[in-house]
């Protein structure tokens, strides 16, 4: 059926040779029209299953993740701005007034500041005054008023206050107009009189202390005060650096999703206009300024536009370097160009496919153009090498071109099915990367497969009618040369297959002591807002500015917050913990112990409003006293002429108490005295009513009505819709180095279960792509066997087709060691790659020593093929390590990893084909020729 085909093929190129190219025209005019603009994704998560429970919990947890996402914009001075704080504040404020109305204006952007999350909400700026400070300050004063409330205590004696004797003035009164009591009357009045005598000296002499009790309120409010501005600084403060010299705007942006590409680019080219007009302004213009974008959405944006120049670079300097290398190779100027134009045809319906299956490309999948012309080449140079071999046989064009279709078309084919077949084993993995790189480049194979097999000839043909050329155009030839190296092999068989099985035992040692480093790194392109933020994290050293990556935790309760941060803050890659108890004082519980004093506060200020009112109406208070002393002293007098001398004895000491009374009370200093009261009552009253408004916050639930007194935007951010706390704790950067990653995640789970990080991402996607990385290796070797038995028919054949890729790829694991790679996201691919490269080497050599075998024995047969169509081999090998070159100029560290690992994968496989598959080759069919 093969033959069949490629008969049909071969009539079609030969009789409609212009209906083929002018088909081809008409596809690549749609193809382009087709595929700009090309869609590049660049975010992790399009790495992953779409269908993965990690998607889902992003999905689910969007809105939070994406709440801390913004566009930064980095203003700072050039120059040293050292011990010039001020003026350095005061002039990035006034370019900060230029640049925040042009950000304003972009139809993204939802809101731009300066300043932190806002301003104390209402009615809880006594809440904001606590810290571990001002909290033991006043756990110390509760204690102190427990002491001091006796001098103000009637201890268990009632009177009013404002008339302390008025009652018991009616009663001594009696003795005076003659009525007269009895003895044991008159020691209960005496009794109750020198109890309240006690209690009104008391306070008298508390009177004094006052002014010490109002420096330590007054010096406590202070306290509060600083405490209070510290926290709103926090809140509501500029985002300014220590020195002053940078100054950070926020963009918080509409609906926004750092991981859309589109609305990334969108965001960030409105940006840098707003920054372009920003700098025509006469404050720019007169300082020295410097203005940077940084922030989630510029780096998606500049690592998005990063990749398709590296994309079209990468091709554009492979295609470039595969003409030179055509030129060398073919020793023809016009077949190496002859034989690029299907490759560019190639390429072009590549990204058509792939922009039609799965919608662009994703970072495993933006060097495939560079992939494509690797592999497509391949298959032009082999048709090509055959067709000059057969015209420099004294056959015409026509002829020629039959016999290069009919023969090495099926080599070919069979080469390009496994290749196809490697790729396709790709789509059984988990990786949503590695199943798009599956489906691109399987069928891109065969589609530049049947590109070439039916243009390039169908260009032959059209080009040798038009110039009516009937002298074939010689290649370069390096029969000779090969010749020598298949030789070689052959005499030094045995001892090349010896070293080469030592070289791989020890490769294989190596090579099982090679790592899987799984970094975002190495797929992460350089760009400059990363370099940005590493600045910005140096100058401001915390999260504060939300730059870096970051994991958010879910606790439901706040024994649970407390429980989570006080084992995230003993992890040590963890930098800084962002939640409202950075918002609020460090304990809660400690509130319980504190509020029980507004009690007694409220009793010590009705006390204080006792003294004022008794200073305010000293004179009043004075002719009381006065007038019942005289009352007194007529008692006393009756009490002398009764004989009553123990009565006598007690109204004198109670006369003595309440001149004593009358002493003091006109020796205070009224007006400082009144002042000294009216501060206390005001410290009083603002400590009363901070935890009255502390009592109502605790009754309605610990930690629920705490919520209330965030800033909204802080509110919003730590807390959830449902009624969850949300916790930010950052890492650094070291993260993604090692096993960093994964003993953090197994310290967090620890923690808590319901957390999210983007840095999960990659830790899920390394169990993905271990997962896929042997189940695509196991696929590909049973595909390629099964393949390549079916194309060649041949067990021991089969065999010898891939041991330039066993052993090509033994030494290529122990090459890797000894340079320091290791795989990644981007190079585990090689695996793949290598098999389906590796194996065409051989498969090529075997096919053409079939067609050589029984022509001048079987030394002869091994020369001839091998130097003839080993030609073709190392071209394809030589254009193949070219095109992988050229991603060593790529700005992603992936894609340089892949281009070094390639290269030597790819460069063993090609040594490996011309001498040890000659040797084996020998020795396994020289016994049954003797």
């Amino acid at each position: 059926m093969l033959d069949r085909l490629l008969k049909y093929v071969y009539r079609l190129v030969r009789y409609r040779a212009y209906w083929v190219i002018g088909v081809f025209l008409v596809l690549v005019v749609l193809v382009l029209s087709y595929i700009f603009p090309f869609p590049i994704r660049s975010s992790l998560l399009d790495l992953l299953p779409q269908n993965d429970p990690l998607i889902e919990e992003y999905k689910r947890r969007k809105e939070t993740v994406n709440s801390t996402q913004s566009l930064t914009v980095v203003l700072s001075l050039k120059g040293d701005g050292k011990g010039k704080e001020a003026a350095n504040r005061e002039k990035l404020l006034k370019l900060a007034g230029v640049i925040e109305p042009l950000l304003s204006d972009i139809p993204e952007i939802g809101s731009v500041n300066y300043r932190a999350e806002g301003s104390i909400p209402e009615g809880y700026e006594f809440l904001y005054s606590l810290d571990d400070r001002t909290l033991g300050e006043l756990r110390r004063l509760k204690g102190e008023l427990e002491g001091s409330l006796g001098g103000f205590s009637s201890d268990g004696v009632t009177f009013d206050p404002e008339n302390p004797y008025g009652d018991l003035k009616q009663k001594f009164q009696k003795l005076e107009s003659g009525d007269g009591v009895s003895e044991e009357e008159l020691r209960e009045l005496l009794n109750q009189l020198e109890k309240r005598n006690d209690t009104v000296l008391k306070r008298l002499s508390s009177v004094d202390r006052l002014r010490d009790w109002e420096d330590r309120l007054s010096s406590l409010r202070k306290e509060f005060r600083e405490v209070r501005e510290e926290r709103q600084e926090t809140i509501g403060g500029q985002y300014f650096s220590s020195d002053g010299s940078t100054l950070l705007l926020k963009a918080s942006p509409r609906n926004a999703e750092a991981h859309n590409v589109q609305f990334s680019r969108r965001l960030t080219n409105a940006a840098r206009r707003a920054v372009q007009e920003a700098k025509t302004s006469q404050v720019f213009q007169n300082g020295n300024y410097r203005i940077e974008l940084t922030g989630s959405f510029v780096t998606n944006a500049e690592r998005n536009s990063a990749l398709k120049e590296d994309m079209l670079w990468t091709t554009v300097i492979s295609s470039v370097a595969v003409m030179i290398a055509f030129f060398f190779a073919l020793g023809s100027l016009f077949y190496s160009t002859l034989v690029a134009l299907p490759l560019i045809v190639a390429v072009l319906f590549a990204l058509g496919w792939a922009k039609f299956s799965v919608g662009g490309f994703n970072l495993l999948t933006t060097f495939l153009p560079a992939l494509v012309l690797g592999l497509s080449i391949d298959y032009g140079i082999h048709l090509l090498f055959r067709f000059s071999e057969e015209r420099l046989g004294d056959h015409s064009v026509s002829e020629a071109i039959k016999i290069t279709i009919m023969k090495k078309g099926k080599g070919i084919f069979i080469a390009a099915l496994t290749t196809a077949a490697v790729f396709t084993t790709l789509t059984f993995s988990r990786s949503q990367g590695l199943v798009e790189m599956g489906i691109i480049t399987s069928l891109g194979i065969m589609i530049s497969f049947f590109v070439y097999l039916f243009l390039l000839p169908s260009l032959i043909i059209a080009f040798q009618r038009w110039k009516r050329r009937k002298r074939a155009v010689e290649l370069f030839d390096y029969r000779e040369t090969l010749g020598f190296v298949v030789d070689k092999s052959l005499k030094h068989g045995k001892k090349l297959l010896v070293i080469s099985l030592i070289i791989s035992i020890l490769a294989l040692v190596a090579a099982l002591r090679l790592d899987f480093q799984f970094t975002s790194n190495n797929v992460s392109t350089e760009v400059e807002s990363v370099r940005v933020q590493e600045r910005i994290r140096n100058d401001f050293g915390s999260s504060e500015v939300s730059i870096g990556p970051s994991f958010v935790f879910f606790p439901d309760s706040i024994e649970e917050l407390e429980a989570l941060e006080s084992g995230l803050g003993k992890i040590d890659i963890v930098k800084s913990i962002r939640s409202l108890r950075g918002y609020l004082p460090e304990d809660f519980r400690k509130l319980e112990d504190t509020v029980g004093n507004s009690n007694q506060l409220k009793r010590l200020n009705g006390s204080l409003g006792q003294i004022t009112e008794v200073l305010e109406n000293r004179e009043s208070e004075v002719e009381r006293l006065e007038s019942l002393v005289g009352d007194l002293s007529t008692a006393q007098l009756s009490s002398t002429m009764s004989s009553r001398s123990k009565t006598t004895v007690r109204l004198n000491e109670a006369i003595d108490q309440l001149l004593e009374i009358r002493k003091k009370l006109l020796g205070v200093n009224r007006p400082a005295t009144l002042k000294t009261v009216r501060n206390l009552q005001s410290h009083l009253g603002f400590l009363s009513e901070g935890f009255s408004s502390l009592e109502g916050i605790l009754d309605k639930g610990k930690g629920k009505e705490l919520v209330k007194a965030l800033p909204e935007k802080v509110r919003s951010t730590l807390t959830t819709d449902k009624g969850e706390y949300v916790v930010f704790a950052g890492v650094e950067k070291s993260i993604y180095e090692s096993d960093n990653l994964n003993n953090f995640v197994d310290q967090a789970s620890e923690l808590s279960e319901d957390y999210f990080g983007l840095p999960l991402i990659q830790y899920k996607l390394e169990g993905h792509i271990r997962h896929d990385f042997i189940i695509s290796t196991t696929l590909a070797v049973l595909m390629i066997s099964i393949v390549l038995y079916r194309g060649i028919s041949s067990i021991r054949l089969s065999l010898l087709a891939v041991i330039p890729l066993i052993l090509g790829y033994l030494w290529m694991l122990a090459g890797m060691k000894l340079m320091g790679m290791n795989f990644n996201f981007i190079n585990i691919i090689i695996s793949p790659l290598l098999i389906g490269i590796g194996v065409d080497d051989g498969l090529h050599l075997i096919y053409r020593w079939r067609e050589e075998e029984g022509k001048e024995g079987l030394r002869g047969s091994i020369l001839n093929a091998f130097s003839r169509t080993g030609l073709a081999v190392v071209t394809t090998s030589i254009t193949t390590i070219v095109v992988f070159g050229s991603l060593f100029l790529a700005r992603t560290p992936g894609l340089r990893i892949l281009g070094g690992t390639a290269l030597l994968g790819i460069g063993f496989a090609m040594v490996l084909s011309l001498t040890v598959l000659p040797a084996a080759l020998y020795l396994a069919f020289s016994r049954g020729e003797k």
